[in-house]
C-alpha cells in the first residue's frame, strides 16, 4: 500500500473579481479595501506562505505553497482545495484540518468581511469536511484498517476500471487512480458537489427554523398593542436573512453550468458517475426545489409583516381617535362655560390652580385611554397569512 496525499476543500461563491482580491492578499499582503495594515499582515503571516503564483486553465486559480507542508489552490469560482503529502494519517488529518479551520478559512473570511456575509456563516452549522486520501496498491484489509483506526464506519465501496473508492462520513479513499490530471478533476468535482449540496441543505435548515419562528408568532392569536411593534421588528430581522440568502440561491446555478462546461463528460460517464454518483442535473433539480421553497418562505414572511403592519395602523388609529374625542370634549366644555360669562375672565391664583388641575386631569385621561388601546388585544387573522402561500 502506497499512501500519496490527503485533500480537503471548500467552496465559497466567488468570481474572478474576488480572485484578484485574494491574489493581492496572498501574494503581496495588500487589499484595496480599508483594512489596517497590521491586521492584513497578521492574517497573511499565519498562513506561512512561501510562494504564490497565478495559474491559467479552464478556470483561473492561485497556487499557494506554504512552510506547513500544505499547498492549496483557490479557483475563480470560489473552490478551494488543500493537499498534504503523506507522513502519518492521524497527524496529517489534524494538520490539514487545523490549517483550513483556524488559519486559511479565518484569513479569507477576514478579507471578505466587508459587504454581504459569506453564505456558510448564515446557518451557523459546523461542516464535516471528509478527508480525501489517495493511494495505490491497497488491498481491502489495508483500507478497512484505516477506517477502523479512525473510528469511521465504512458504508460504501465502488469500483470501475480497476479504480476503487471507499467512503465513510469523514474519509474518502481513492485507490489506484494514477492519472494525476483525472485525479485532480475528480477531487475538485467531489468537493464542489458536496459543498453545493451542503449549502442547499443549510438553506433548508434555515427555512425550517424561520418558518417555525414565524408560525409561533402567527399562532399567538391575540396580541397586545404594545407587542405589535416588537414582533414586527423581529420579523423584519428574519426578512433581511431571507432576502440575502435568496440572492445567494439565485446565483448558484451559474456555478453549476460553469463546472459542467469545463468538465470532460466522457470522464464523468466513465469515472465520476460510477464512483461518486455525480449528476449536474441532480444538483440543478435540488437547487430548483430549494429556490421554490425559499420563495414560499419569503411570501409567508411578507404576509405576516403585512398583517402586523395593519394591526399597528389599527392600534395607532384607535389611540388617535380616542385622543381626538377627549380633546373635543374639553374644547366644547370650555366654550359652553364662556357662554354664561358677561365679562372677560380675570387671572387669579385660584384660576391658575384650577387650570393646572384641568391640564393634569386631561393628561391622566389621555394617558389612560392611550394605555387602554396599547394593551388592547388584537386578533391575528390566520387566513390572511395563509392565503398568499397556497
Amino acid at each position: 500500500m502506497n499512501i500519496q496525499k490527503i485533500y480537503i476543500g471548500g467552496w465559497f461563491q466567488r468570481t474572478t473579481l474576488h480572485l484578484t482580491e485574494m491574489w493581492d492578499f496572498l501574494k503581496h499582503g495588500t487589499s484595496h479595501l480599508d483594512f489596517p495594515k497590521d491586521q492584513l499582515t497578521k492574517a497573511r503571516s499565519v498562513l506561512g506562505i512561501t510562494e504564490a503564483t497565478r495559474e491559467s486553465g479552464p478556470l483561473e486559480y492561485i497556487l499557494v505553497k506554504t512552510n506547513k507542508d500544505i499547498d492549496f489552490r483557490v479557483y475563480e469560482d470560489g473552490l478551494i482545495v488543500l493537499e498534504k503529502s503523506y507522513k502519518s494519517l492521524k497527524e496529517d488529518f489534524n494538520a490539514i484540518r487545523d490549517y483550513y479551520d483556524k488559519k486559511l478559512s479565518k484569513s479569507l473570511s477576514f478579507i471578505f468581511s466587508k459587504g454581504a456575509p459569506v453564505p456558510k456563516e448564515l446557518a451557523n452549522i459546523k461542516t464535516i469536511l471528509p478527508y480525501i486520501v489517495t493511494m495505490t496498491d491497497a488491498d481491502e484489509a489495508d483500507v478497512k484498517k484505516i477506517f477502523a483506526d479512525s473510528s469511521e464506519e465504512l458504508y460504501s465501496v465502488l469500483a470501475t476500471k480497476n479504480i476503487e473508492v471507499y467512503r465513510s462520513a469523514g474519509i474518502i479513499i481513492v485507490n489506484n487512480l494514477k492519472d494525476e490530471s483525472l485525479l485532480r478533476e475528480i477531487i475538485e468535482s467531489q468537493i464542489f458537489f458536496r459543498e453545493f449540496k451542503t449549502q442547499l441543505h443549510r438553506y433548508l435548515t434555515i427555512h425550517r427554523v424561520l418558518w417555525e419562528k414565524i408560525r409561533v408568532i402567527k399562532e399567538r392569536g391575540d396580541i397586545k398593542g404594545t407587542d405589535i411593534d416588537a414582533l414586527r421588528n423581529e420579523i423584519s430581522v428574519y426578512q433581511k436573512t431571507i432576502n440575502l440568502i435568496g440572492a445567494r440561491i439565485d446565483q448558484m446555478p451559474a456555478y453549476v453550468h460553469t463546472r459542467q462546461k469545463i468538465t470532460d463528460m466522457e470522464k464523468i460517464d466513465a469515472y465520476l458517475q460510477p464512483l461518486f454518483q455525480m449528476k449536474f442535473e441532480t444538483l440543478l433539480d435540488t437547487h430548483e426545489y430549494i429556490k421554490r421553497l425559499w420563495e414560499m418562505t419569503k411570501n409567508y414572511l411578507t404576509s405576516a409583516i403585512e398583517i402586523f403592519t395593519e394591526l399597528q395602523a389599527k392600534s395607532t388609529k384607535n389611540t388617535i381617535s380616542s385622543l381626538q374625542l377627549v380633546t373635543t370634549i374639553g374644547v366644547v366644555a370650555g366654550i359652553l362655560g364662556y357662554f354664561s360669562k358677561d365679562s372677560w375672565p380675570k387671572f387669579t391664583l385660584i384660576g391658575v390652580f384650577y387650570f393646572a388641575i384641568l391640564m393634569l386631569m386631561t393628561w391622566i385621561i389621555n394617558t389612560a385611554v392611550s394605555k387602554f388601546y396599547k394593551n388592547k388585544k388584537y386578533h391575528i387573522k390566520e387566513e390572511e397569512i395563509e392565503k398568499d402561500i397556497k
